[in-house]
């Protein structure tokens, strides 16, 4: 049988010598989970840019100065401060909030809950 007779009269030939140089990965399990790792990574930092955006912290996303005061007015305040790539906690304690001083204005409560500070 010559080669022209080969590849008109048997199209079964050709097909199996195609199907030979393609490896079979029908079979192989391992070949999805690196697609899917990709998409539950996606997923998750979607996740995470919608909590932040709901409790009003977008300004965590970008790189803008930042100061947050955690708990204001209690024992367990804490002031957490960013400058570029610098992040600063401060907590409070006994010691450093006693000391020697003069009165520099009187902060008020308003009744709908905003403070209001009157220098003297």
């Amino acid at each position: 049988m010559n080669r022209q007779a080969r590849w008109k009269g048997d199209p079964g030939s050709f097909m199996e010598r195609h199907r030979t140089r393609i490896p079979d990965r029908n079979g192989d399990p391992m070949e999805a989970v690196g697609n899917l790792f990709d998409v539950a990574m996606l997923i998750g930092i979607g996740f995470l840019v919608v909590a932040l955006s709901s409790f009003g912290l977008k300004e965590l996303l970008t790189q803008d100065d930042l100061t947050i005061v955690k708990a204001p007015g209690t024992p367990q305040m804490e002031i957490i401060t960013r400058s570029g790539e610098k992040v600063e906690r401060f907590t409070t304690t006994p010691e450093q909030a006693s000391g020697q001083g003069l009165p520099i204005g009187t902060v008020y409560r308003l009744e709908n809950g905003q403070i209001v500070w009157v220098p003297q």
